[in-house]
Parts: structure tokens; C-alpha cells; sequence
């Protein structure tokens, strides 16, 4: 296990840290090594996505859900990530406890067999995730070190030498253990359903949770879940020196178009096409001119 700085092709350089040939955020190494190891509940709830997918916005509604209400304690959903909280620390929360990873699904504890915890899996259009895991690893200087442009971070996106590795591999895998795995207790959702129609999906987490909650607090829920609130909420838990927040920045469904040149998008497509070959997966780009 080592950090390692990943080059670019402008020349600047990305911090992260190589286990098992595998790239992670900059996070202990002793809680990467123990991930396989990590000791589950029955009733606990893991959210699982590639970086930059909803985890946060996803956290805190089955927060609230689980809690049956809305005026909760503020904290983060990194202090519930099986990749960077140790075993020790994780096992002082209460249950039900909701945990969050991004690593793929292969990587993720062994007791998950055992336990069949409840996961909910959610997905985001690629192009969206690149835009927002550029800004993502721009902005918290302190974690990564990475001072390049978009054009040179897209290369890494799409090469796989980010963290969390290949984000088309990790899609497809969670493909199949979707298909083949009914053993596992799995709600699959994607962030432009969630942005879409908000009070339906909540209503299915709510559904899939077990907890009926009624139609006043998941209205409730919808409007503190907002990307707005929580920023306004949230948003100083990792803030730069000017108060304004590094992990929320639009929150949006095609902001992508206000980064990809038409040259960048027409091969971005062909990749696509060639790497998603076989997959049933469709992804929404924009919202716009939909019912």
C-alpha cells in the first residue's frame, strides 16, 4: 500500500492512495486494508455508489426516514463510510445504522453475505459524475492535491485512474449482482429518478426501508432534502476559507453541458457505447422536455 501521485497530461498531478492495485481516496490505510473485514448488522442500510452519485443526498433520507422525522442531529455521511471509520468507531453508533461506501461491490465486506443487510444502490449519468468528481478533487485541495483542467481530469475518468477506479466497470458489476444475486435485499435507484420526481422516489426508500412513513413526512423530507436546504444545512462541514461548501456545488441533472465541448461529448458517446456494449442500463442526460 502506497500513495501515489497520478499524472495527468498537463502535468499536474493526483493524490491517492494504491492497494491491491486498486486506487483509494487518501484515507487510513489500516481501515482500507480491514474493509473485507468489517463487522456488519442485520439491520443495518448501506448505500453503495461510484463517487459523486447521491450518497450524501441519499444518507439523509434514510436518516430521516429510519429516525421517523426530520429535526436530527447534524453530521456527515463520511462519518459512516466503511472506508474511512474504523470498526471500533462504527460500532458505537446505534442501530439501525446507515452506512455509505463507494467501493465496488466485490470489495465490499464478506459479512455482507452473512448479515444480508438492506443496500441501496444509486447511479448517476456518467457525464455528470465526471463534471462533478473534477470539482470534487479540485476543491478539497487538503485530500488530493490536484490543481489540473477538466479536459485532463476527463482523460483520467475515463482511463479509470481516479479514485474508486473505473466507473464503467463498477456500473456493470453492480449490473450483474443486480440480475444474478436475488439473495440480496436491493433497491436500485438513479439520481435523475430521485431529481425528477423526488416524493415517488422517497416513497419507494420508505417502501423498500419497511417503515410506511406517511405522506406529511415524506413531503417533509423531499423539501429538507433539497439540494438548497442541505447546503444551507450542511454545507459547513467542509467549507474553504469563505464559508462556501467544497462537497455541494449544483447538484444538477446536465450540468455537463456547461463543460464538455461538442468534440469532448461525441467521443465521450463512443466510448460509451463501445465499453456499455451488452448492457440493459439507460441513463437520463437532461431533464428537460420530459413530463
Amino acid at each position: 500500500m502506497s500513495v501515489v501521485d497520478i499524472p495527468d497530461a498537463g502535468g499536474k498531478h493526483l493524490r491517492l492512495l494504491e492497494f491491491n492495485g486498486k486506487l483509494y481516496p487518501n484515507f487510513p490505510a489500516e481501515v482500507i486494508t480491514n474493509i473485507k473485514s468489517l463487522e456488519l448488522r442485520e439491520d443495518d442500510v448501506i448505500i453503495s455508489a461510484y463517487p459523486k452519485s447521491g450518497t450524501h443526498w441519499m444518507f439523509e433520507i434514510c436518516r430521516m426516514l429510519l429516525a421517523g422525522r426530520t429535526d436530527l442531529e447534524v453530521i456527515s455521511k463520511v462519518d459512516f463510510m466503511i472506508e474511512l471509520m474504523e470498526q471500533d468507531v462504527l460500532d458505537q453508533a446505534k442501530s439501525p445504522r446507515v452506512l455509505n461506501s463507494h467501493v465496488a461491490f466485490s470489495d465490499l465486506p464478506t459479512d455482507l453475505a452473512v448479515k444480508k443487510p438492506k443496500i441501496i444502490y444509486i447511479r448517476r449519468n456518467p457525464k455528470d459524475v465526471a463534471v462533478s468528481f473534477y470539482n470534487h478533487c479540485y476543491r478539497i485541495s487538503e485530500l488530493y492535491d490536484y490543481k489540473g483542467e477538466y479536459k485532463d481530469f476527463l482523460e483520467l475518468f475515463i482511463n479509470g485512474t481516479v479514485e474508486y477506479n473505473c466507473w464503467y466497470k463498477q456500473v456493470l458489476d453492480w449490473e450483474k449482482v443486480i440480475d444474478n444475486n436475488t439473495e440480496y435485499s436491493i433497491l436500485h435507484l438513479t439520481y435523475e429518478d430521485l431529481k425528477a420526481d423526488p416524493i415517488s422516489e422517497i416513497r419507494k426508500i420508505s417502501d423498500f426501508l419497511q417503515v410506511n412513513r406517511n405522506e406529511e413526512l415524506i413531503q417533509e423530507i423531499c423539501d429538507l432534502c433539497s439540494f438548497s436546504k442541505m447546503e444551507k444545512r450542511k454545507g459547513h462541514i467542509l467549507a474553504d476559507e469563505n464559508g462556501k461548501s467544497k462537497i455541494y456545488r449544483k447538484g444538477e441533472v446536465g450540468d455537463w453541458k456547461n463543460w464538455f465541448t461538442v468534440a469532448q461529448s461525441e467521443r465521450f458517446d463512443r466510448i460509451y457505447r463501445e465499453r456499455m456494449a451488452g448492457s440493459k442500463l439507460k441513463f437520463r442526460y437532461s431533464l428537460e422536455n420530459e413530463d
